[in-house]
């Protein structure tokens, strides 16, 4: 097996699947902002995809470092593995290991960001409903007699 091209295949398409992912978590979050249903559908089909192709990225690398492991070659990471078939000497397959691990955090922090900005907004429009509900007027949680109706609502004082 020439391990320094199967290697560097791998991780190229793992940097494009990645890239491509980045892309379509950067349209989301503009989507959510805009509150573009539609656009995010759309869009939740393409991550869909990608996500689909890091599944058999994730079982070719299984199926990279077990076959490493049996010619003896490092199998423990992908970035091990890279260090130590490549020939050229200047350490541009360990670079790109590398880099495809930090862009793999990247990845996570810009989904953690998409799930907070989900999560908040859907606060927002849990407490907007609340307010619709109810009047704006507050519901006592341990008082037998409603004081919060002395506050007021959004329009009138005698709602």
């Amino acid at each position: 097996m020439p391990w320094e091209t199967e290697t560097a295949s791998y991780l190229q398409e793992l940097s494009d699947v990645q890239e491509q992912l980045l892309s379509v978590l950067h349209s989301k979050r503009r989507q959510m902002v805009a509150g573009d249903v539609e656009a995010m559908s759309a869009t939740q089909l393409e991550e869909q995809a990608l996500v689909q192709r890091l599944e058999g990225l994730t079982e070719a690398r299984s199926a990279l470092l077990a076959q490493a492991k049996i010619s003896g070659l490092p199998d423990d990471s992908v970035h091990s593995l890279a260090a130590a078939v490549e020939t050229t000497g200047d350490g541009r397959l360990g670079k790109r290991a590398r880099l495809a691990k930090e862009t793999m955090q990247h990845i996570q922090n810009e989904t953690l960001t998409n799930f907070v900005l989900a999560q908040q907004t859907v606060l927002h429009l849990s407490q907007l409903l609340q307010i619709i509900a109810t009047g704006g007027k507050l519901k006592p949680t341990y008082e037998e007699e409603n004081a919060a109706t002395q506050g007021g609502t959004l329009v009138d004082q005698d709602a």
